[in-house]
Order: C-alpha cells, then structure tokens, then sequence
C-alpha cells in the first residue's frame, strides 16, 4: 500500500506579518494526512534570518511551539516540517511576524 506525504502545514497564529507585541509568541499550525492512521511529528524551524535554520523542536507531536525571547522590531521567520511514520515528508512554506 502506498504512503502518501503529509498535506503542508497551514498557519493558525500569528497571522503572516503580523505585529507581536510582546517578548513571547506561542507559534500554532495545523497538519493532516490522507493517510489518516499515520501519526504526525514536526520539526519546527525558527529564527531571524529569512530561511529559518534554527531547529528549535524535532519530531515533536504538539501543534504549538513558545518562544519567550523575542526582542523588540525584530523580523522573525519559521517554518514546519510534517513528518510521518511511514517515511514521509513535507517541508512547509516559511512564515513570519515582526515584534513592536
């Protein structure tokens, strides 16, 4: 039987350049699979630079990820990683947000 990969990742918060106001952002996002009993994992990617190369969680099972040490007028970028059980990959688009 075939694996399909992971659908790509969709962004639920912060909305794409948004503005943050304080030094903390919880990072959320939504992941699927046609193959419905594959277990999910993601590698979340985050940082300043414009493609994030930070891997600041690997093979988590949450949706979310927090960041309490952002600093202030600061671009920042991320990026999820959708991984399944079977082998399967999708790298998703980069996101970002700025800070006040």
């Amino acid at each position: 039987m075939a694996n399909y990969a992971p659908f790509l990742p969709q962004m639920v918060q912060p909305e794409l350049n948004s503005f943050v106001n304080t030094t903390t952002v919880t990072l959320k996002w939504t992941a699927s699979d046609v193959d419905t009993s594959d277990v999910l994992v993601y590698d979340v990617y985050f940082g300043t630079t414009a493609i994030p190369t930070i891997k600041v969680a690997s093979n988590s099972t949450s949706t979310s990820w927090t960041s309490s040490t952002l600093q202030a007028a600061t671009n920042y970028y991320w990026k999820v990683v959708v991984k399944d059980n079977k082998g399967g990959e999708t790298i998703g688009q980069i996101w970002s947000f700025k800070t006040n």
